[in-house]
């Protein structure tokens, strides 16, 4: 099976790269377009929204102008005493009547023919008299009967005596008493009425004005006011009743329907016949009335079609780039990639020496570097567990030899004890037994591995043979923490760690010698300490010493440098020996080995 499989194209790091990053560039781009669009669309509706709204209020300034007037007008009406006088009937006799009929009907003429918009004026009176002038007639101002019954029951007559003086506007709308006559035509007219009160004595309403406008100053401001939309703009009532509108433009019977907000002016959006509109309004002050101007929204934002083709074809070329871009990161990432993957097929057909030279600086140069030290790393690895396997097998060889001679061996010696014993040769006997007891315990039945028990047993059945060497020369003390008595240790560790400390350190002592030789249980592991009082170690030496512990030649120091060898190839390199010397004073040297249970 190949390393490196040959699979289709989109399989590739490269491909993937390129996918992630085109789709990452084109979504960004899209919402980058999508929100810069929707932002511009959103901006160019509120600036049309503010000039549209700043237009209604030119406009309704106009009309609040003319309603002043209209208002006006009424107030010197109400302020002429002769009318009052005529509606009252204060008359002395017939002439006076006479009188005071040709100088009213004077005073209306000549009130009308200076505004020439007026088209019917009824003065209304509750006792003796009431005055009516109609444009529609050629009779200008006609003398009538006072209000009767039926029209003081009228809607609009109660809604003007409730106003109790104040103008009461009634808008755009048919006559509300239209002449009997055949030269009357009811066309629409604009409408206020207003009580009449009597100035000369208590201030009760003696009568009522209902005047009548002609409607087309109004409606030419309501047609004129431009929005440069198409929209249209008309007078309504917070209830939904149209005021006024200009007469060629037809309103949905929805407008009726159309709850606007309580504020004095704004702006809204809505959904007309299907169409959404920008909605904006004012309120006409003193009459309650709201000027609309109303703006189908997709004539607002006619000039963001342009914003959405130019943000089109901006985000097309962007996109453009972005796969340009994306190739070439994607060449970028893949080249490096494909470099170690091959580096790494060298590496699986056995080829440890490939080294991947580069100049690279970056993440790939520091994978590269990591490469060539991980191949460094297991070759040498390889090497010296080709050295531990010799070593094994050479201990094995040497074991199976001793196995084979071990009984014949325990024999002999057990003789030599007895002959000893019987010749009271005790030196011999105690040297005897106790190089039979190591040699048996050294043997173990082919064993690597025993308990720390063993170990302790092994190292004293050595030291009691040295002892009857030395005699009297040094003393031992053991320590063994009994918690680890049964964890499993390595059988060669601590012997040769003692015979070191007895041939180098106390062996050349002059006096007695001390050895204090330990098994303590630290952390998660044993600390195995063998302490001396002996001649020491210089310290160039000891530096030495040190240095060499990590060395893989075999030929200086073999049995130090095979104990840390063994240590750290069957624990980790994390565990081993150290050493620590005072010349004249001591050597004491520690070993840290895992807790393994047994």
């Amino acid at each position: 099976m190949k390393f490196i499989k040959s699979g289709p194209f989109w399989n590739s790091v490269g491909f993937k790269v390129f996918i992630l990053y085109f789709v990452s560039m084109s979504f960004t781009v899209a919402i980058m377009g999508y929100l810069s669009f929707t932002k511009s669309t959103s901006v160019i509706q509120s600036n049309v929204g503010a000039i549209a709204l700043q237009t209604v209020e030119q406009a309704e300034k106009r009309l609040r102008i003319i309603l002043e007037e209209y208002e006006n007008r009424s107030q010197i009406i109400l302020g002429y005493q002769e009318l009052q006088r005529g509606l009252i009937g204060k008359f002395s006799d017939h002439y006076d009547r006479v009188l005071n009929t040709k100088t009213v009907a004077a005073f209306v003429t000549n009130l009308v023919n200076s505004k020439n918009d007026t088209v019917s004026m009824h003065l209304i009176g509750f006792s003796d008299t009431s005055y009516r002038y109609s444009l529609m007639t050629s009779s200008g101002v006609l003398v009538v009967p006072p209000a009767d019954s039926a029209m003081l029951r009228k809607d609009w007559f109660r809604s003007i005596i409730d106003a109790n003086g104040k103008v009461v506007w009634f808008g755009v709308r048919h006559s509300l008493l239209p002449i009997d006559s055949p030269l009357y035509e009811n066309n629409p007219v604009f409408t206020f009425g207003r009580a009449l009160k009597d100035l000369q004595g208590r201030g009760e309403i003696i009568g009522l004005l209902l005047y009548e406008i002609d409607p087309s100053l109004i409606q030419e401001i309501l047609s004129e006011i431009d929005f440069r939309a198409s929209g249209i703009s008309f007078i309504m009532n917070r209830s939904g009743d149209i005021i006024a509108q200009d007469p060629n433009i037809y309103l949905p019977a929805e407008i009726s329907k159309l709850k606007l907000p309580s504020k004095p002016q704004g702006t809204l959006n809505a959904n007309i016949q299907g169409e959404d509109k920008l909605i904006v309004y004012r309120e006409m002050e003193g009459t309650g009335w709201l000027l609309v101007g109303m703006v189908p929204t997709k004539n607002l934002v006619k000039d963001t079609q342009e914003i959405k083709i130019y943000t089109l074809f901006l985000a097309v070329a962007f996109v453009i780039v972005a796969v340009i871009l994306a190739l070439a990161v994607g060449r970028f990432v893949y080249t490096p990639v494909y470099t170690l993957m091959s580096y790494m097929k060298k590496a699986r057909e056995g080829d440890f020496e490939a080294k991947i030279y580069h100049g690279r600086k970056d993440e790939f140069g520091t994978l590269y570097e990591s490469f060539n030290v991980m191949l460094s790393r297991i070759k040498q690895l390889i090497d010296e567990l080709y050295v531990q396997q010799l070593l094994k097998k050479e201990t094995q060889l040497k074991m199976l030899a001793s196995q084979i001679n071990a009984h014949f061996i325990y024999n002999t010696l057990d003789s030599i004890h007895w002959i000893s014993r019987i010749y009271k040769i005790d030196a011999i006997s105690t040297m005897i037994f106790g190089l039979s007891k190591y040699l048996r315990l050294s043997l173990s039945d082919g064993r690597e591995f025993v308990t720390v028990s063993e170990a302790v047993e092994l190292v004293e059945s050595y030291l009691s043979i040295q002892k009857a060497r030395y005699e009297d020369k040094f003393t031992v003390d053991i320590a063994v923490d009994p918690d680890i008595r049964h964890n499993i240790v390595l059988k060669y560790l601590f012997q040769p760690l003692v015979e070191n400390a007895i041939y180098h350190g106390i062996e050349n002592l002059k006096g007695k010698g001390e050895l204090h030789i330990a098994w303590r249980k630290t952390g998660t592991g044993i600390l195995f300490t063998v302490k001396d009082n002996g001649i020491g170690i210089p310290g160039d030496r000891l530096e030495s010493i040190r240095n060499t512990l990590e060395l893989t030649d075999m030929r200086e120091n073999f049995a130090l440098r095979n104990i840390n060898a063994q240590i750290k190839l069957i624990y980790g390199n994390q565990y081993g020996l150290t050493l620590e010397s005072e010349l004249g004073k001591g050597t004491c040297v520690s070993m840290i080995i895992p807790l393994v249970d047994k």
